[in-house]
């Protein structure tokens, strides 16, 4: 009976491998087709290839080398670690181009998901939640996010390093940290980052990051710190309520703003705390303020 199990199931999956089509996994059955581990082994890495997930999943994926990839979970679907911590992330993707994973709510690991080692990663409407150490972690990668939820991770919501990302309509709570990022440059829309029990969002060590059209509230620690030959740039972006500065500008660091409302917080609505910081374009803003350029109503940024 098992072999003929077996037999049945592989006259499924290869005519689907073999055309690089939809294969589905429901990981409430058993068997070859209830993991996704197990059909990405049977996959060509060089695409392209589209899994949808039902059901309750309990694995480890590692994604390494492919290319043209797409993880779709449908209603209801669930992603959690398998290995008591033993592995560092849920779900791993190395070295892997164009790796696209829709709907998941994925959950535990010391990380929900990695994507490093020079991957092109695209995560849309998935909630990352309850790591031990990183909801995200990002290593020399290129990655977008749309919708996605990062959420109650036990140290940093979402790490870069070395990466550049874009992410639009991304919420990010109930983390300690909520976004941590180095030597990396970072473009976010429509975000709400709030809750999170130190600092919203930090970035430093030589990083870009844009901001628009986002919200900043009700951080433990700052809103947004910035250090460490690191410029910002904010456009329209409400900054209210955190525990300790709105904006907080460390050593050589540069911010411009444009719009929003800086209020409300509980020390400096915008601070330069670090030798040779600087804010500009900040006159309009509400807001109290210590850095030098306040009240320079003309400021623009330098032309290149």
């Amino acid at each position: 009976m098992k072999r003929n199990t077996l037999a049945a199931v592989m006259l499924i999956l290869c005519p689907l491998v073999a055309n690089a089509v939809n294969v589905p996994v429901n990981c409430n059955l058993r068997g070859p087709l209830g993991r996704i581990s197990t059909v990405l082994k049977m996959l060509n890495p060089t695409g392209p290839n589209t899994i949808t997930v039902s059901g309750t999943c309990h694995e480890n994926l590692f994604i390494q080398g492919f290319d043209r990839l797409t993880l779709i979970a449908k209603p209801g679907a669930v992603l959690t670690d398998a290995s008591g911590g033993q592995e560092w992330a849920v779900v791993s993707i190395n070295d892997s181009r164009r790796i696209s994973i829709q709907g998941f709510v994925i959950t535990g690991g010391n990380a929900g998901i990695s994507c490093s080692d020079y991957s092109l990663c695209r995560f849309s409407g998935n909630t990352f939640q309850g790591a031990a150490q990183r909801g995200v972690d990002i290593n020399d990668s290129d990655v977008t996010f749309s919708g996605d939820i990062i959420q109650n991770n036990a140290n940093i919501g979402l790490f870069i390093n070395a990466s550049h990302v874009q992410a639009s309509n991304l919420t990010i709570q109930g983390n300690s940290t909520g976004v941590s990022a180095g030597v990396s440059t970072l473009d976010g829309a429509a975000w709400s980052v709030h809750n999170n029990t130190s600092d919203g969002i930090f970035i430093n060590s030589s990083s870009h990051f844009q901001l628009i059209d986002s919200t900043v509230s009700s951080n433990g620690g700052n809103g947004v710190g910035v250090a460490d030959l690191t410029d910002i740039s904010m456009v329209n972006d409400t900054v209210t309520g955190n525990g300790f500065f709105g904006v907080w500008f460390g050593d050589e660091s540069l911010g411009y703003f444009v719009g929003g409302n800086y209020s409300g917080n509980t020390y400096k609505d915008i601070g330069c705390g670090g030798q040779y910081s600087l804010a500009k374009n900040i006159a309009g803003i509400y807001g109290t303020t210590d850095c030098p350029v306040a009240q320079a109503a003309t400021a623009q940024p330098q032309q290149k």
